[in-house]
């Protein structure tokens, strides 16, 4: 559902919260209830900023729009399936925003429509389905608008694996021949059904230890996501800003079983989140979210009303449609000669030297350790834990996405993984930052886009170089 602008109105109602997270910002919040005066539903309104935005001939950024409500109360609001405004646009208008909704009316993506590149400063108007969910004035004034940086990866074929030779001890994938061994690379060209077997022109890959590695067993079902179909993937990783947020919505007795706080070491290992007052709170909102397990990690996304990534969409939106280079990691080289992305000894993530996202191009993303389509640490700052095609828990999920509701703190997804004990399910991609001085290797802080050794390992406590991002179908 696409919706154009203008119409500019003015309110002046109370704001209700204020989130902030990289350089993505909401604020004035106000739920405006007059439907005999201006003849609108039940509608909030704000403004949303953000940064460093852009509409090129591969993709587009865009930010994923939610809203809760009632409290403590695991609320999610439903919007209009149209009739949603940009009220002014403080942006070049050459960025012709568009509002997308969800089919489930669950939240919106707001993106530029045309060929743009900068910063993007809006006031919209959003209607809510109040009927749906039987909103009543009291609940809304607990209200809050949650807003998350997405990435657009097209519908389009792409690669698996890596070319060089090391790649196969580390589990790549690649295409079979008659005995199961390497005969090139495997090209994912559609959504059908993919054989896994030791088979003439089957995808296949090596296995040590199927605990880590996987099965080798198949097929990848027609409905499991392959990164053929178009989908969303956040720009960047859960921070801690945004993961505090999700804990103050939850009823108190959920936050024992999501809350990362605890261990010894916790806030000398780059945590920092904390409770103060009932509430909490980010040392640094824009610090990406590590002790996060993988539980943890899907409660959020069901929470936000998307859905976990698979090991497919890893490698589409980390290498595109370009042809694999040897040990290639994500930024496109396989060396880190011009890498100017790190962990401080202070735990920030951060560019050094003065280098900054707007001057980002497809010439220079290996400075900005950015994928093909522009999506920021896929690699070297924390593990990406996606959904595997190395068991058969893995490959029974159909992407699904969150309903925005939690059962005691806990995902409802049935065809999600649910448990971080190795039962299967997930595994990890693309390498974790673990502590200051450690020697760089295939696993730490970066690993090249096909190296998949924990591929189909499902367990692993919170820990200091784990972290989480998820997705969204573009079409659902």
């Amino acid at each position: 559902m696409k919706i154009r602008f203008l119409i500019p109105v003015a309110f002046t109602l109370m704001c209700f919260c204020h989130l902030k997270a990289s350089d993505l910002t909401i604020e004035n919040i106000r739920v405006v209830n007059r439907p005999d005066v201006l003849a609108t539903p039940l509608s909030v309104n704000f403004d949303i900023k953000w940064k460093n935005s852009w509409n090129n001939r591969k993709n587009h950024d865009a930010v994923w729009v939610f809203m809760k409500y009632g409290g403590f109360w695991n609320n999610h609001v439903k919007l209009k399936a149209s009739g949603h405004k940009i009220l002014l646009n403080r942006t070049d208008t050459a960025a012709s925003p568009l509002i997308e909704v969800s089919e489930n009316g669950l939240g919106f993506f707001i993106y530029p429509s045309k060929t743009y590149r900068g910063n993007i400063d809006l006031k919209l108007q959003i209607l809510i389905d109040s009927g749906d969910r039987k909103i009543n004035n009291t609940q809304l004034n607990g209200l809050s608008v949650h807003a998350i940086e997405m990435v657009y990866i097209p519908e389009g074929a792409f690669t698996l694996g890596s070319p060089d030779e090391a790649a196969l001890k580390k589990a790549a994938f690649y295409k079979s021949d008659a005995s199961g061994n390497p005969n090139g690379l495997i090209k994912i060209s559609s959504e059908s059904a993919i054989p896994v077997a030791p088979e003439q022109n089957a995808l296949y890959y090596w296995s040590e230890n199927e605990l880590y590695n996987g099965d080798q067993k198949g097929p990848v079902p027609a409905d499991f996501p392959k990164g053929f179909n178009a989908f969303y993937i956040m720009k960047y990783e859960l921070t801690q800003g945004q993961y505090a947020a999700f804990l103050n919505t939850l009823p108190e007795s959920w936050t024992y079983t999501r809350s990362p706080l605890g261990g010894r070491t916790y806030y000398e290992h780059r945590g920092g989140i904390r409770l103060k007052d009932g509430k909490y709170k980010a040392d640094n909102p824009s610090r990406p979210m590590n002790y996060l397990s993988f539980t943890d990690g899907l409660a959020y996304t069901d929470w936000a009303a998307l859905r976990p990534l698979t090991e497919l969409e890893y490698e589409k939106a980390a290498r595109g449609p370009s042809k694999p280079v040897p040990a290639e990691f994500v930024w496109g080289t396989n060396n880190y000669d011009l890498l100017e992305r790190y962990v401080t000894p202070e735990a920030e993530l951060i560019m050094a030297n003065g280098f900054d996202e707007s001057s980002m191009n497809d010439e220079n993303r290996a400075v900005f350790g950015a994928s093909y389509y522009w999506v920021m640490d896929l690699s070297g700052s924390l593990w990406e834990k996606v959904i595997t095609i190395g068991n058969p828990i893995g490959r029974a999920f159909k992407g699904s996405h969150g309903d925005g509701r939690l059962d005691f703190g806990h995902a409802t997804n049935p065809d999600w993984p649910d448990s971080d004990d190795e039962k299967g399910g997930f595994g990890y991609r693309g390498g974790g930052y673990y502590q200051i001085g450690t020697q760089y290797s295939d696993f730490n802080p970066h690993s090249p886009i096909g190296y998949r050794y924990y591929g189909a390992w499902s367990g692993g406590p919170r820990s200091i170089a784990y972290g989480y991002r998820a997705g969204r179908s573009a079409t659902k």
